[in-house]
């Protein structure tokens, strides 16, 4: 079967810049979460997926399917990228002595699953939620202590408060956030184990 063609000579590369100024968002905002937010990563990936489709422009059947066809080739760009990476670790895995070997063993993690990500991600939501429905002097205490990792005298002197105040409004804090959490924890244990 014979490959579609736009139009012949100068005027094919207008046709593809028309083509892809109607789909771009959608591909960079799949692009994106393809590489799971890291801009960097999505605009690199968009790049090469979009250099491909040029280069196979004429090989495009029916000029209806153009959206898929994009989508096609990004999806695939990046399953490429992916499978390139994994036998470049595996390459330099090999390379290890037994010893670096065992220690990159001990500490390797699988990757998480759609669901596990999800999972963080709407916990990261509640939690966000539940710090936002804290009062300003309660909040302040609990992410320069909790999150920032700042000591309690340290927070003190950043506030300008008394240490003894730090430690109640952080108890309280703490308190509050256990209370908010609580259907939420309930609820995600049971959202685990369906």
């Amino acid at each position: 079967m014979k490959a579609f063609r736009w139009k012949s000579g100068p005027a094919e590369p207008k046709a593809f810049e028309e083509l892809l100024s109607v789909h771009l968002d959608a591909l960079y905002r799949s692009s994106l979460r393809l590489c799971d937010g890291q801009r960097a990563d999505g605009e690199d990936l968009l790049h090469d997926a979009v250099l491909r489709a040029f280069e196979h422009f004429g090989e495009l059947r029916d000029p209806a399917a153009g959206k898929r066809w994009l989508f096609t080739i990004l999806v695939r760009t990046n399953l490429n990228r992916l499978r390139a990476r994994r036998r470049r670790a595996e390459t330099v895995v090999s390379d290890l002595d037994e010893r670096a070997f065992e220690e990159a063993l001990a500490s390797w993690r699988s990757a998480e699953t759609p669901e596990e990500r999800t999972y963080r991600n709407w916990t990261r939501e509640r939690l966000a939620d539940a710090l936002d429905g804290l009062s300003e002097e309660l909040r302040s205490v609990i992410w320069l202590s909790d999150v920032e990792g700042f000591r309690q005298r340290e927070v003190a002197d950043m506030l300008g408060i008394p240490e003894g105040t730090v430690a109640s409004r952080l108890f309280r804090a703490r308190r509050s956030l256990r209370e908010a959490l609580r259907p939420v924890v309930s609820t995600a244990g049971a959202w685990r184990n369906a």
